[in-house]
């Protein structure tokens, strides 16, 4: 990634204060997502998940488009709004946890789970779901996903769907872990079911007849963010194999949208309409988009149809 990202910086920008720019907002976004990817404090990690907005909009309008400029407010206002929900599920929790000495470490609350109030769990579990689903991409709060990927640049873009929305997702399993252990998993389990779903529904009717490639890798994302709050939501076995799902997804769609930034440098363009003679012009690319679109349709025998 970093060495792809200091080629496309150099053949895409020559202005070298921009360029230290989106670099040092590049390496706080990294940090915040290694903390939140670390921290077992719900608190530390609402605060991490809110640095990976603030540090990430930068990134996504550095091309200064209209269109980025305006994907980066909406990106910017409706994850706000989403973390904005979480915080106050995260002090629901405390609330829950107040009368029993818990502070809002994982250990503590899972350790004190049984005598939580289940009324305080479920509220705070239901505005988690809500606001780290917003960031997540889980449909229908997903309206910013879509413009972000298709305007970022495309490291960012690898980035966004590779893992910040995976810290969502946690973040997300952290609420869900509580609720399970306090007796309150069948409206978890139920809501995760319905957003998964949705979904998945949602992002399959868009991704047929999609022209534009990047938005087409967007809503991929959305659909496996889907299968993935599907599986949490069965539970059981499937919660190992939404893990390593997590991990095939990863991989496949990070790549895929570096390749995209290679395509997008020759052809000028994110139309596929435009877009003709890859094969010829850069078979490399075209070789391995083709087995990484397979392996993103859940084909034997990539990750993703073990996961799935």
């Amino acid at each position: 990634m970093a060495c792809y990202l200091w080629t496309y910086l150099r053949e895409t920008e020559n202005d070298a204060e921009r360029m230290g720019h989106f670099t040092a907002c590049l390496l706080w976004f990294l940090a915040a997502m290694t903390l939140v990817a670390v921290t077992q404090h719900l608190a530390l990690l609402w605060a991490a998940i809110e640095a990976t907005t603030l540090t990430s909009a930068p990134l996504l309008f550095f091309s200064r488009r209209p269109q980025a400029i305006e994907a980066a407010w909406k990106y910017l206002i409706l994850c706000s709004v989403g973390i904005a929900l979480a915080l106050l599920g995260t002090f629901f929790l405390g609330i829950a946890a107040a009368g029993q000495n818990a502070d809002l470490t994982l250990a503590s609350l899972l350790s004190h789970a049984p005598a939580l109030s289940p009324a305080w769990v479920r509220a705070a579990f239901v505005l988690a779901l809500v606001g780290y689903g917003t960031k997540m991409g889980l449909v229908p709060m997903h309206t910013w996903l879509p413009d972000a990927h298709s305007q970022a640049p495309s490291p960012v873009s690898a980035l966004f769907s590779g893992a910040l929305l995976n810290c969502a997702f946690l973040a997300i399993l952290r609420f869900y872990q509580i609720c399970a252990a306090a007796g309150a998993a069948p409206l978890a389990k139920q809501l995760l079911l319905t957003l998964g779903l949705l979904s998945m529904a949602v992002a399959f009717a868009f991704i047929i007849g999609q022209s534009d490639y990047k938005r087409l890798l967007a809503y991929s994302s959305i659909e496996n963010m889907g299968v993935m709050a599907v599986g949490v939501g069965l539970a059981g076995a499937s919660t190992w194999g939404i893990l390593l799902h997590t991990l095939n997804h990863s991989l496949a769609k990070s790549a895929l949208f570096l390749l995209s930034g290679n395509i997008l440098h020759r052809f000028h363009s994110t139309s596929l309409h435009k877009i003709q003679g890859v094969w010829r012009q850069q078979p490399g690319s075209a070789i391995l988009m083709t087995l990484l679109f397979v392996a993103l349709a859940g084909l034997f025998p990539f990750g993703l149809f073990w996961s799935e």
